[in-house]
């Protein structure tokens, strides 16, 4: 730093430890860089030096002991202070002897303003959620360098943000649980203090600043934790000068608030939590702040901007991205794992992916190459991520949150997918079966961030399901739940939606497809709820090999979103007036099945049902696409050989079902078939385990491995661009 710098810095300081303006003056006809005035007979005196000759310096040292003695002279006491940018360590003993304390900048600061002590004792806490999963420890991960973005696309590193605090700027940093918001205020102060160790940025987890309404007491209930109050008077004054940036974690998590399903209470309920935020951003000067929370904790922008007390055209408002893209996702395997992958089924959300890093290769190759392996690792998500809730806010059992999240999962299925949300009501009374009481104080607080929920962007305080994959995850695990425990109640609802794939294969998972859940499915179809019989007849077709016996069941109503019937025999099945959102059929064979006035939305594979006589009646078919995806790539400028094995990719990877029976494969495909480059197709694919041989009822099945669909996908995607293996043998024929 140069010398003018270095004294500016100082007197930053020397303004905040003694509360008195910092000036130059003559004192005894010496001019002194710096005169602090507390009181009248009581000076301070510090002396900067931009000087590198020591025997200089030690001259410098002794004005300061010349003015020191004038000043006694004239009943006045003084303190003195010498601060140099150069090595000082040889000036102490001169100092000593002439009363004068000697310093660099970075020991002034830190014996008025403790910055060394701060910044080691903050770098050593937990920065908000930013923990090791299991040991709840700071994160020491390696940060994978991602872009934040505002609300017209701009994106912005951490470098950028830091500029941005340096200048003044109020930022809000928005994103749901597990998107690493804790995780960009623990780098950002890691890149503020390499350009100001004088003045670090305080760096405060909100959740431990219950009831604080105002900033001081934000401040030293901050530095109390961290054992550092003895500064607490000097760095409010700091901050009061607008000489620190403040870096707030959380503005979801500040103590417990009373949960009511009044939304005018809720928002003063909010706003009162917010006092003490309000009141550091009204007396933080020019000072940069950052601020993060979940994006659904206030029901609106406006309302947020209202509790901070900012107007909402001055803040920054930035937002984390739901999931790493391929590069960072790359990157942070190479940074923290020894995994060259992850599954194609994985949400690439940090927090996940910081889960993921905790198993070992073998682990996760194992979870890639069982069946059930997704399925699995979901469930381990969900538990770690409540876990991770419960520790944060122990008001509430990580059992109890599980079950809460999964019932209001469950009970989105009585409503339309277009007005699925969830009132503060709802969530009360869930909460009250769940747990025998009703919600307050920090159970409350937890109830307004619950982890998949976000809001729903009309203002109001309604909540809802913002990651369909989770969704359909909970809603199988809840009705499984519901089996298990053979839960009558469960028959009087009316359920309007279908579980999707995940949901299905989680209802499989947990309850299995056998005499109980039969029995189960059958219950609700004798009352209300036909839907849990819809859910178990697609979930055998989903999970089932090459024939199905359904024993003479029944559905009357109800809706199924996929209904693949492709390659597999259907026997002793009765649906009568069932909603089918998209329904294939391809080489399949019907024993006693009949679906009746059944509304199909889209279907697939035939043009119309004029060749299955009594198996449908009067239906209702809202589009046709008889020309299948395997016909179409006849379009393609491409080589009969590279078609066969998009064709045998389409077929075997992103067509429903377990399995493909081994002369299905040709089905729609005869115009371009080469029956060469298929056989060397389906050797390379076994031979590499990419798909595995099973028995059928007619001959071999081909069961695709799910963890190459991302594979199999980019050479569907890429073509003639595709470096692929496969891709280049199919060239080499």
């Amino acid at each position: 730093m140069r010398w003018q710098d270095v004294e500016r810095e100082v007197q930053k300081i020397a303004e905040s430890v003694w509360s008195s303006k910092a000036e130059a003056e003559d004192v005894a006809n010496i001019k002194c860089d710096t005169v602090l005035k507390p009181k009248k007979d009581y000076w301070i005196l510090i002396e900067v030096s931009k000087r590198n000759d020591l025997n200089k310096l030690r001259e410098d040292v002794t004005k300061l002991n010349s003015m020191k003695q004038a000043l006694f002279a004239k009943r006045i006491y003084s303190e003195c202070y010498f601060v140099t940018s150069s090595d000082h360590t040889t000036l102490r003993g001169t100092g000593d002897a002439l009363e004068v304390e000697v310093h660099s900048l970075e020991t002034f600061a830190s014996k008025f303003i403790g910055s060394r002590q701060y910044i080691s004792e903050r770098l050593g806490s937990p920065f908000g959620s930013a923990v090791h999963p299991d040991t709840g420890r700071v994160d020491d991960k390696s940060y994978t360098a991602i872009a934040y973005f505002d609300d017209v696309g701009r994106t912005y590193s951490i470098k950028d943000i830091s500029k941005e605090l340096k200048s003044g700027k109020k930022i809000v940093l928005m994103g749901e649980f597990g998107s690493g918001k804790s995780r960009c205020i623990m780098e950002i102060f890691k890149d503020l203090i390499q350009s100001d160790g004088q003045f670090p940025p305080l760096a405060i987890n909100l959740r431990e600043s219950y009831g604080v309404k105002k900033f001081n007491r934000l401040i030293s209930d901050h530095l109390d934790n961290i054992g550092l109050g003895e500064y607490s008077d000097n760095i409010v004054r700091s901050v009061r000068r607008g000489q620190q940036i403040t870096l707030l974690d959380g503005f979801d998590e500040i103590g417990s608030q009373p949960w009511s399903g009044d939304p005018n209470r809720l928002r003063e309920t909010r706003k009162r939590s917010l006092e003490g935020v309000r009141d550091l951003i009204a007396n933080c000067g020019n000072a940069g702040i950052l601020l993060t929370g979940r994006e659904h904790y206030f029901s609106s922008d406006n309302e947020m901007a209202e509790c901070l007390g900012v107007d909402l055209s001055q803040l920054m408002i930035l937002k984390c991205p739901e999931e790493f893209s391929d590069d960072e996702l790359a990157e942070y395997l190479k940074l923290n794992t020894t995994l060259k992958s992850v599954p194609d089924w994985m949400p690439r959300k940090p927090l996940i992916c910081q889960l993921l890093a905790r198993l070992s290769s073998d682990e996760v190759e194992r979870l890639e190459s069982t069946a059930e392996g997704e399925l699995e690792f979901f469930e381990s998500v969900f538990d770690a991520i409540c876990a991770r809730e419960t520790k944060l806010n122990p008001a509430i059992f990580k059992d109890s949150l599980k079950d809460i999240l999964l019932l209001l999962a469950q009970r989105t299925r009585e409503k339309y997918a277009s007005s699925e949300t969830i009132s503060t009501e709802e969530i009360n009374k869930i909460f009250f079966e769940v747990t025998g009481s009703s919600p307050v104080d920090e159970a409350a607080q937890l109830l307004q961030k619950l982890p998949y929920l976000g809001r729903t962007g009309n203002g109001g305080t309604d909540r809802v399901f913002i990651d369909d994959y989770a969704k359909d995850g909970l809603r199988g695990i809840a009705l499984a739940k519901s089996i298990q425990i053979y839960e009558k109640e469960i028959a009087r609802h009316k359920w309007v939606q279908p579980l999707g794939e995940l949901g299905l294969r989680m209802l499989s998972r947990n309850a299995g497809l056998g005499h109980d859940t039969e029995k189960f499915a059958k219950h609700c179809c004798a009352h209300a709820n036909n839907q849990v019989g819809c859910d178990f007849v697609a979930a055998r077709l989903l999970v089932e090999e090459d024939e199905i016996d359904y024993r003479g069941f029944s559905l009357h109503d109800g809706a199924i979103k996929d209904l693949p019937l492709i390659d597999v025999k259907i026997s002793n099945l009765s649906m009568n007036a069932v909603e089918i959102g998209e329904l294939t059929v391809e080489g399949v064979e019907f024993d006693s099945v009949r679906f009746t006035d059944c509304l199909v939305e889209v279907l697939k594979g035939v043009s119309d049902f004029s060749g299955f006589g009594g198996v449908f009646v009067n239906p209702t078919i809202g589009k046709s696409e008889d020309a299948s995806s395997t016909a179409r790539i006849s379009e393609l400028n491409l080589t009969d050989r590279q078609k066969t094995l998009l064709a045998i990719i389409k077929k075997l990877f992103f067509q429903k079902g377990k399995g493909r029976k081994e002369e299905a494969l040709l089905r729609g495909a005869e115009k371009y078939w080469d029956q060469n480059a298929a056989e060397r197709v389906i050797q390379y694919l076994l031979s590499n385990k990419i798909i595995t041989p099973a028995r059928g009822r007619q001959g071999n099945l081909y069961i695709p491995e799910r963890k190459h669909v991302r594979r199999m996908s980019q050479i569907m995607k890429m073509q003639n661009n595709s470096k692929d293996e496969l891709w280049v043998l199919m060239q080499q024929i």
